[in-house]
């Protein structure tokens, strides 16, 4: 699941007068965290640059302000974070606040108890921004933070944040809305080293997961090479994977990726879940998938490569068999149909379903409609890889017309193109059962394979992940 941040509430701070200085082209904002106590994480920075009127916060972190001053020179005041009509904060000042996340509101978006005094947090979450964003860069240091090494060791704080080094953290001032997660209190981490990237493993609060320790490294460096199958290489140089046990469950329940800040994705992660079942969890390898492409505005694009080659990957690890893979498309893409007389153009569906399995099915569309445009010579896969090689991934956003190009130039086709238009904007109604059999997909309740059908090599190269 991706997802993007949109915050209503700001806290307007007085910062001085205007300076008679000309202000810099691009603002900076220097931060400094201490992280090491989720009860008071203190912030102090400089803001210099650009005209921002407010600094802001989320309104679901604002009951956790247990103060914030600014001022410029030294001389510090104290401001109401629920005033937001104070004079302007404007290209020169000072400030520090502090934040008890154990009373900040509890959301979807912001700020999750894990319960023992843990916490996880969005970037936005604890980090102040001037409002409106002007360009340029954040630098932040933080206290608390470590770098990982080869074993699991206790640490205080971690974030998926771009690092110079184990304490030093920066982010470019359009990235802030998604920044990355990022876990306070007590936490178990370490990293591992896979097809070519640095992954770093947060184990999140004191509950214990019925795996060891050599169990939980080699499930995520499982699902990474997994991954990396498509790519050649794991998509990101370095990932962070926040793992939160939840009692009473042998699943992962639910997996979200933030990652212009920095890739990072949380996992709810059972606490039963024994070791001999993580090749079954989809959930892990769908959100590293979406570290393989660029972040976009177009969630049925970006869920339904996901949710199409997530299952697609694990069965040529060998973890499904193609019976399994066919009988799950089968019995769930209907579910991305909508009903007779519903609005079919994928532009203007938005329930779960149409967004993960409407865009599933486009991406079988597509997939099938490259690999029979050039006679099995190029596939998606080469889509993804071409956009991938270009910078394409999930700490960049691209436009789709940026990705259409891509994927015309790697397949010698308008095939993606021309389906965006048909089936995004025009809304033409897919015909899942004429596909399938057209594949050779015979399912009465179990799924065979009639090898005589017109697309039958086509499907039994998406399963070995040839052309």
């Amino acid at each position: 699941m991706r997802r993007s941040l949109a915050f209503a509430a700001t806290i307007a701070v007085a910062c001085g007068a205007r300076p008679k200085a000309p202000a810099p082209s691009r603002a900076e904002l220097e931060l400094h965290v201490d992280a090491r106590d989720p009860s008071a994480v203190r912030v102090t920075g400089h803001f210099r640059g650009g005209s921002s009127r407010v600094l802001a916060l989320p309104d679901e972190t604002v009951p956790g302000v247990t103060s914030f001053e600014v001022g410029t020179a030294g001389a510090f005041r104290r401001v109401d974070p629920t005033k937001i009509d104070a004079p302007e904060c404007v290209r020169d000042c000072d400030l520090r606040y502090t934040i008890d996340l154990g009373k900040a509101e509890r959301s979807f978006e912001g700020v999750v108890s894990v319960g023992d005094g843990t916490f996880v947090a969005p970037t936005p979450a604890w980090i102040a921004h001037p409002d409106p964003m002007p360009p340029g860069d954040m630098a932040i240091t933080i206290d608390g933070a470590a770098e990982p090494t080869d074993t699991f060791t206790d640490v205080g704080f971690a974030t998926g944040l771009r690092r110079r080094d184990a304490t030093h953290y920066f982010l470019p001032t359009p990235d802030y809305y998604e920044g990355s997660f990022a876990a306070f209190g007590k936490l178990r981490h370490r990293k591992i080293e896979v097809a070519g990237a640095t992954i770093e493993i947060v184990l999140v609060g004191a509950t214990k997961l019925a795996m060891d320790d050599a169990a939980i490294a080699k499930w995520i460096a499982d699902d990474a090479a997994c991954v990396a199958q498509l790519y050649v290489h794991f998509p990101v140089p370095r990932a962070t994977i926040f793992v939160v046990p939840i009692e009473g469950s042998d699943t992962v329940r639910f997996g979200k990726v933030l990652s212009l800040g920095g890739a990072s994705i949380i996992a709810l992660t059972g606490a039963s879940l024994p070791a001999d079942k993580t090749h079954a969890d989809w959930v892990v390898v769908h959100e590293m998938t979406h570290l393989g492409f660029p972040t976009m505005g177009i969630r049925w694009l970006t869920e339904g490569l996901a949710t199409y080659y997530e299952p697609i990957l694990r069965e040529r690890a060998g973890w499904i068999d193609a019976r399994a893979l066919w009988k799950w498309f089968v019995e769930q893409m209907p579910r991305g149909v909508p009903d007779a007389g519903s609005e079919l153009a994928l532009d203007k569906r938005d329930t779960i379903d149409d967004i993960y399995w409407g865009g599933a099915i486009f991406m079988l569309l597509a997939d099938v409609g490259i690999r029979s445009a050039t006679d099995g010579k190029k596939s998606f896969d080469d889509v993804m890889r071409a956009v991938l090689g270009k910078g394409g991934d999930a700490t960049v956003a691209w436009s789709l017309a940026r990705v259409l190009a891509v994927a015309r130039e790697a397949t010698g086709t308008n095939v993606m193109s021309d389906l965006v238009q048909r089936y995004g904007v025009r809304g033409e109604r897919v015909d899942l059962n004429a596909l399938f059999t057209e594949l050779g997909v015979v399912h009465h309740g179990s799924v065979t394979f009639d090898d005589s059908a017109p697309k039958a090599a086509i499907r039994r190269a998406m399963e070995r992940g040839g052309h």
